[in-house]
């Protein structure tokens, strides 16, 4: 748990591609898994958002 927590703190730059990693994953889970899709995608926003808000706010 601990490492995620990791990642999080870490640099935004991996948090956007984390996140568009997930967007490269769901893309394959879109006719198959539709919920699995519509989550993985609310979860690559949300971290693509926190990724950007971190970037801008980095001094």
């Amino acid at each position: 748990m601990n490492k995620v927590f990791d990642i999080i703190k870490g640099s935004p730059i991996k948090l956007i591609l984390i996140a568009l990693g997930f967007v490269g994953i769901s893309h394959f889970l879109q006719k198959p898994f539709p919920n699995i899709f519509m989550g993985l995608r609310l979860l690559a926003f949300i971290l693509l958002v926190y990724g950007v808000i971190r970037l801008i706010n980095r001094k």
